[in-house]
């Protein structure tokens, strides 16, 4: 009887405030993810903008890992690390946010070089926007997913045969500024190279004959007395 009493005595005083801590840290996340994208327009210089972008993201990653403890410690963790990742790329790929070994690490040269201490392009860049080692890592990527795709949905299929076009284009471009350029095949960046070749396996290869065939029917530029030197392509990284 007593505890029956306990019961509706609870139910009826009112609920507190922020009951639900998982939702309040669910939309304190989003407010820290949103401030971390937000750096990117705000006007510091680059380091200031870096520090801004991480500690907001860093935090978004926490707080909507916490939001989801009540689902589970390892969905919590997966959750905050699907953050982290989605950071990582982001900043990847738009900012030049990812800093390691004194080097700004991004896909296009220019947001690079938003930071001022930033050497010029390396020579081998893909007409100074892309770095040659950032262009194999994502064509290795694109790969693996489009091989992928290609195995599940059948060696023969259409559907999978038609999934190599998607790595298929950019590898016809790419071999025709290799040639072009007059660099070796991949520009020296095997290792990615290799992971290209493998992944168009499920596609019959088609994708890797394309790259071959636009580096072999592309006459290279003439080089003038006064032209660099071949740059260095000793090196996978």
């Amino acid at each position: 009887m007593a505890e029956v009493i306990s019961n509706l005595c609870a139910s009826a005083m009112p609920a507190p405030a922020f009951t639900d801590w998982s939702r309040v840290l669910f939309v304190a996340g989003l407010v820290a993810g949103f401030i971390g994208l937000t750096a990117v327009l705000l006007p510091v210089n680059v380091s200031r903008k870096r520090w801004v972008f991480w500690v907001g993201w860093t935090a978004a990653a926490i707080l909507l890992g916490l939001s989801g403890l009540r689902r589970g410690v390892a969905e919590a963790g997966m959750a905050a690390l699907a953050v982290m990742a989605g950071g990582i790329l982001y900043s990847l790929y738009f900012t030049p946010f990812i800093k390691l070994g004194g080097r700004v690490r991004t896909f296009w040269i220019s947001d690079a070089r938003q930071d001022p201490n930033e050497p010029p392009p390396p020579p081998d860049s893909y007409l100074e926007r892309v770095t040659a080692s950032g262009m194999w890592w994502n064509m290795a990527g694109l790969g693996l997913i489009t091989g992928t795709f290609a195995l599940a949905a059948g060696w023969f299929a259409p559907v999978g045969i038609m999934g190599g076009a998607l790595v298929a284009a950019p590898l016809a471009a790419v071999g025709h500024l290799d040639r072009k350029d007059h660099f070796s095949i991949a520009r020296g960046r095997y290792i990615p190279f290799a992971i290209v070749v493998l992944s168009s396996i499920p596609t019959l290869l088609w994708p890797t004959v394309v790259y071959f065939a636009a580096y072999y029917l592309t006459t290279p530029t003439s080089i003038g007395d006064d032209a660099t030197p071949d740059p260095y392509i000793d090196h996978d990284f």
